[in-house]
């Protein structure tokens, strides 16, 4: 009995996830719409609008560079990996270990007060 109760409240724990997770990655998803399409167009007020406000201190013409260089636009290899509120983009991986992890430049990004925004941050793989 005991099996049958830790199994139902584990899958409805993992419903939920998956649901919030769909939820997340539709709005990074979004966010990095609007953050190519600011970058696209050079408009620094709109990419800084986009950038987490304990970060907008540190975000200077070489993070906006490089946000500009590796933020490229999404597309079927691209991968999101999400822990609690920080999430990972890779916008085209370069390839996968053990299939799986993606390996590649990424995109760093960070919820505050229930949105989604960047870090300014990029990593290069």
């Amino acid at each position: 009995m005991i099996i049958l109760a830790a199994l139902a409240v584990s899958v409805v724990l993992i419903g939920f996830v998956c649901r919030s997770n769909r939820r997340n990655r539709s709005e990074i998803c979004t966010r990095y719409a609007e953050l190519r399409a600011a970058l696209s167009a050079a408009d620094t007020n709109a990419v800084l609008a986009l950038i987490a406000p304990a970060d907008r201190g540190s975000f200077d013409g070489g993070r906006f560079m490089r946000l500009d260089g590796f933020a490229r636009p999404l597309g079927a290899r691209s991968k999101i990996l999400i822990f609690g509120g920080d999430a990972t983009v890779w916008p085209k991986p370069n390839w996968y270990l053990c299939g799986v992890l993606p390996i590649g430049d990424t995109v760093e990004m960070t919820k505050v007060a229930g949105h989604w925004l960047f870090t300014g941050k990029v990593h290069l793989d």
